[in-house]
């Protein structure tokens, strides 16, 4: 049993029906053949899934951000049913949400081990590298880990990414084509052949094209320096980027390139575009949403609600909204919100 430590509480076991739902169990067998090609040590998984969504306020005031739907299915859920782990993965979140997450592995009959910081506001929270290094010493974990963003889709096998990992630490990361997409928005990993040789955290002049995903495979060895960065790192760089690159002197790392899609939703641009994706190119509207009169583009519609003689692009509308008579372009509309034109 692990310790106590302040801030973190050891994890609540979820449903106990395997790490995923029923399906192709062939994903499973590719990790588990995966953890064997790589020494025959078993890589366990942890879910981050901690913060508090301000860039999508009011619509992640209450629910957390890594269960909003995407074309009607919360984003954990895509992690989920793709990748049926070998065993429940380690689902770290906040005191705020962790109901929340407790409610939905239930519902949904998953299984997974909830560690929850003592937190409740963003102004409290652990960073990524700060969540990784508590539950390193609370769970005294001493295996090789998958790390995962849990607002992030992806499109690649996980399968592969594991079966890729042979004891240094490796990176996925995305193709975007062209450098300047990643200009302020993404951090960037230079790569030559399939080593790591210097990374980027939104910079103003990029040097690759090359993003990198929350996605992350450490070998144990690794995981006593989440703890020896923050001791010497900054306030405020703490963020997934910034451990690499102090890491990149320490130790080797690999790259693992996709092409095949990925979303990191971080804010409404990003979070519309991922149901557009997953919804054929249309905007998702919620079956029970009543429509009159309106023209809706680019925009989703997350729940009950009433949208007449309006135009709306762009953006989100929460359940329980009723819209008359407006126009509204890039906009998070709150749950309940009611909006009329003027007289």
């Amino acid at each position: 049993m692990a310790g106590k430590v302040p801030g973190l509480r050891a994890p609540d076991k979820g449903p106990s029906r395997g790490g995923g739902r029923t399906g192709d169990p062939r994903p499973a067998r590719r990790l588990q053949q995966a953890a064997g090609d790589s020494g025959g040590v078993s890589v366990k998984t942890v879910i981050l899934a901690g913060g508090y969504a301000r860039r999508l306020w009011p619509i992640t005031l209450d629910r957390p951000k890594p269960l909003l739907p995407v074309a009607g299915k919360p984003i954990l859920d895509y992690l989920m049913e793709r990748y049926p782990f070998p065993e429940p993965p380690i689902l770290s979140t906040n005191r705020r949400f962790a109901a929340d997450f407790s409610a939905w592995a239930k519902e949904r009959g998953y299984s997974i081990q909830l560690a929850v910081e003592d937190t409740a506001a963003e102004e409290e929270k652990l960073g990524s590298v700060g969540a990784l290094a508590r539950l390193v010493e609370v769970l005294d974990l001493k295996d090789d880990l998958l790390v995962i963003g849990g607002d992030n889709l992806f499109s690649f096998e996980l399968g592969e990414l594991v079966a890729s990992f042979h004891g240094e630490v490796l990176v996925a990361l995305y193709e975007l084509g062209d450098p300047q997409v990643a200009r302020r928005r993404y951090g960037v990993a230079v790569v030559e052949g399939d080593l790591v040789v210097g990374f980027q955290e939104k910079p103003e002049d990029p040097r690759s094209s090359l993003a990198s995903t929350a996605c992350y495979v450490f070998p144990r060895r690794v995981l006593p320096l989440f703890r020896d960065f923050l001791n010497q790192a900054p306030a405020g760089q703490d963020a997934p980027g910034y451990f690499l690159s102090w890491l990149l002197s320490r130790e080797r790392i690999r790259a693992f390139v996709f092409r095949e899609g990925w979303f990191d939703i971080g804010g409404r641009e990003a979070y519309i575009a991922a149901n557009l994706h997953f919804n054929g190119g249309k905007s998702w509207i919620h079956p029970e949403a009543e429509v009159r009169g309106s023209r809706i583009e680019r925009s989703v519609v997350l729940g009950p609600s009433l949208i007449e003689n309006s135009r709306l692009s762009g953006c989100v509308v929460d359940e329980g909204a009723e819209l008359s008579g407006v126009e509204l372009e890039d906009t998070l509309i709150g749950r309940g919100s009611r909006l009329r034109a003027a007289d």
